[in-house]
């Protein structure tokens, strides 16, 4: 007896191991082994892109195709209240079943065997999801293999995977689908917000959205809810009220200002440059910008307010970038005053190109600097000509010339002369490839037709680009990348050696923040002052006006003008935007000192002449150089019967008797000397324009008379000064300038 029953134990045993090792096997490992059909489109599962400013408040939230919106939302994360309604309301045992619910699927077949309809009824949760991964016609063969999926993708994701997927999932009408989107588009509210009985009218729509939508169909809605209240174990009473609570905060599905559209110009700019072609999975997590909420919206006030107060002078728009230097996270970004403009509102401001005027004058210097001029070199600020076949004269902002001035004064004063001047030592080409080595890039398909008008301005930029650009004096002179995308970068390019040498750098950055050394062009009381760097700039014809400048924490530039290019009337300066980059600076910077100068020597220069100064120079200043650096004597301020003598350089003549300076105690020096062109000059023959008549122009200053030759024959004699045009013939050539009575002095040139 007692073998007879470990007989029945033992057979009893082996049918439940059996049995599990069956139902693990077919319910479990098969499952999970097996392809699973949806696997491309599982994978494949793409969200609406949820971009947040730096608070972590909703810039936008991107439609899918057709405008689809789809939030991601983990289940964890949305209303307990929310889950136990689905649950109860879609499948009371979706913890008790592997996918397919027995109990339900009997019932359900022999009803239906019964009335003899189709096969309806029984689906599970799980099952349903499979259904939204896979979608197929309502079939007996579509069921069974939903019943399969369904099993498959319990075994991978287990009960909570499942859930997730159909809060996320689910349709609702109104172009959403899953219950965050829902919320949004039926109440107007964060799924976190809404109340139960708000719940329970998301839970019936998605049975037939046309039918039960709250707003539309009042009534049926109603009555779903209300029975919905009823099975979740509410009295009567309770689910009427629930059900009318529900329907009477439902909105109106015309509404169009559910979804936040805030920065646009950023966000269209960051789907353009491919900053959101995240990966599916990548899709599911909020990206969170550097929008900083109070900058965009006071920048959005300031630029509209300013272009209406600018309208009668025709400035018709605006737009502004600005970066925290840090990082360089984009922390506010206005493409234009109104982007709903039909007309430009959509045009970018900050991406668009246009001549940027004196803003890369900074950049001129710099490179002056690098290749061996000084703060204190003195340039002529005089009339000159310029040019080759077409003569270019370049006039000052307020058409004065203030002779020979420093470098420091000629950058801070933002005179075009001496940039013009110093632009033509250094060569076009030269500073266009440095301009290309600190990010313009819209440059490189303009570099065959720049000229020295560079210095001005004439070529084409963006207000990006600048930006960038300025950032360079802010990061020690190392090439930096403005952070757009989500994923955090370097401020400084990895990749990149530095554009320029960090003690210069900071050189550059310290005349752009030393106010007096603005005197020249704007006064000692001009309206620019302010605790940081500002440069200003307007291109030819008025029709673009800038300013960029920077703080320790914040770098920034507005542009004003006309997308359509038409001129700006009575604006000939940079009053509208220097005052919006200096309001802005102020209000969002802490004002934090800069590091002082490392790496430089301070010697006391004379004020006049940038030599180092002697007893009788009358000013003495003190000016930052590299260590090493030699500085000649004064030589300008001589001892005289009457006191201090001043013997200007002989390239000052025309201008001291343009002024009825010569004879009030001054006198011209006549030293031998060729101001131009420099030794190892090279210059381009242009292919556009016949060679015979292009030349470069000979400057020379000495006493008496003399004679200029080329390659030793002779093209001008006369009395000095000289100023002579010499042609240009490809291949090295030797220019001599011979003074009569002894004396000479040469250079050599390239002609390519």
């Amino acid at each position: 007896m007692v073998l007879k029953r470990r007989r029945a134990a033992a057979r009893t045993l082996r049918i439940l191991v059996c049995a599990l090792a069956a139902y693990f096997g077919l319910v479990r490992l098969a499952p999970r082994v097996l392809p699973y059909a949806g696997q491309d489109a599982l994978d494949g599962l793409r969200f609406s892109t949820v971009l947040l400013d730096a608070e972590g408040g909703e810039l936008q939230v991107l439609p899918l195709d057709q405008g689809l919106r789809r939030v991601y939302r983990p289940a964890a994360e949305q209303p307990a209240t929310l889950r136990r309604l689905v649950l109860r309301a879609e499948d009371k045992r979706f913890y008790a079943h592997p996918g397919v619910d027995p109990i339900a699927l009997g019932r359900a077949l022999i009803q239906n065997l019964g009335g003899g309809g189709t096969v309806s009824g029984a689906s599970t949760l799980s099952m349903q999801v499979a259904r939204l991964i896979t979608p197929r016609p309502r079939t007996l063969g579509a069921k069974l293999a939903e019943a399969w999926e369904a099993i498959q993708l319990e075994s991978r994701l287990g009960k909570a995977g499942v859930l997730d997927l159909y809060l996320n999932l689910l349709p609702f009408g109104r172009n959403v689908e899953g219950f965050p989107a829902a919320a949004r588009a039926y109440f107007g509210k964060d799924i976190s917000l809404l109340t139960d009985a708000q719940l329970m009218a998301l839970c019936v729509i998605p049975r037939s959205p046309s039918a039960y939508d709250p707003y539309n169909q009042r009534d049926a809605a109603m009555e779903a809810i209300r029975r919905l209240a009823l099975l979740s174990g509410n009295g009567e009473e309770l689910a009427s009220r629930l059900a009318r609570e529900a329907v009477d905060g439902a909105l109106e599905p015309e509404r169009r200002d559910l979804w936040p559209f805030r920065a646009p110009h950023y966000v269209a700019y960051l789907q353009r440059s491919g900053a959101l072609d995240l990966e599916p999975r990548e899709s599911r997590s909020p990206i969170v910008t550097g929008i900083e909420p109070d900058l965009q919206g006071y920048l959005e006030g300031l630029l509209a307010d300013t272009v209406a107060e600018a309208r009668e002078k025709r400035v018709s728009n605006a737009a502004a970038l600005f970066v925290r230097p840090a990082d360089m996270r984009v922390a506010a970004w206005v493409g234009s005053i109104d982007f709903s403009d039909p007309a430009a509102g959509q045009v970018d401001g900050v991406t668009m190109l246009r001549q940027p005027g004196s803003t890369l004058k900074p950049f001129l210097y710099a490179l002056a600097l690098e290749q061996g001029f000084t703060a204190s070199t003195v340039l002529p600020d005089v009339p000159t000509d310029f040019g080759g076949a077409e003569v270019y004269v370049p006039a000052n902002f307020n058409n004065q010339f203030n002779g020979p001035v420093r470098l420091r004064q000629a950058l801070a004063s933002s005179l075009n002369i001496p940039a013009v001047y110093t632009l033509e030592r250094l060569g076009v080409s030269r500073f266009s490839e440095f301009l290309t080595e600190l990010g313009f890039d819209s440059l490189r398909d303009q570099l065959g037709g720049l000229g020295l008008g560079l210095a001005l301005g004439n070529a084409e930029v963006s207000l990006y680009e600048l930006v960038r650009a300025y950032g360079s004096f802010v990061h020690g002179g190392q090439r930096v990348v403005i952070n757009n995308g989500p994923a955090c970068q370097p401020a400084e390019d990895p990749d990149g050696a530095p554009a320029m040498d960090p003690r210069i750098a900071s050189l550059v950055r310290d005349i752009l923040t030393r106010h007096p050394d603005r005197a020249l062009a704007f006064g000692l009381a001009n309206r620019l002052r302010f605790e940081g760097a500002m440069k200003t700039g307007t291109s030819n014809q008025f029709n673009n006006i800038w300013a960029v400048g920077f703080t320790t924490d914040l770098l920034g530039g507005v542009w004003m003008g006309n997308f359509s290019g038409a001129t700006v009337v009575g604006t000939a300066d940079s009053g509208y935007p220097a005052t919006m980059l200096s309001k802005t600076l102020e209000r969002f910077s802490a004002h934090a000192l800069f590091p002082p100068l490392a790496g430089l020597e301070k010697k006391q220069v004379c004020a006049l002449s940038g030599m180092a100064s002697g007893e009788f120079c009358p000013h003495v200043i003190d000016e930052w150089f590299l260590p090493g650096t030699e500085l000649a004597d004064c030589d300008w301020h001589q001892a005289g019967p009457n006191g201090t003598r001043i013997s200007y350089p002989q390239e000052y003549a025309a201008w001291l008797a343009r002024y009825r300076y010569a004879g009030a105690g001054t006198a011209v020096a006549a030293d031998l000397r060729i101001t131009r062109p420099v030794d190892g000059a090279v210059f381009y023959l242009n292919p556009a324009e016949p060679a015979e008549g292009q030349g470069f122009l000979l400057q020379a200053t000495g006493s008496g008379t003399g004679s200029v030759q080329l390659d030793g024959s002779t093209y001008w004699s006369g009395s000095f000064p000289v100023s002579v045009w010499l042609p240009l013939r490809i291949g090295s050539h030797h220019v001599d300038v011979f003074q009569d009575g002894g004396g000479s002095a040469g250079v050599r040139v390239e002609v390519r």
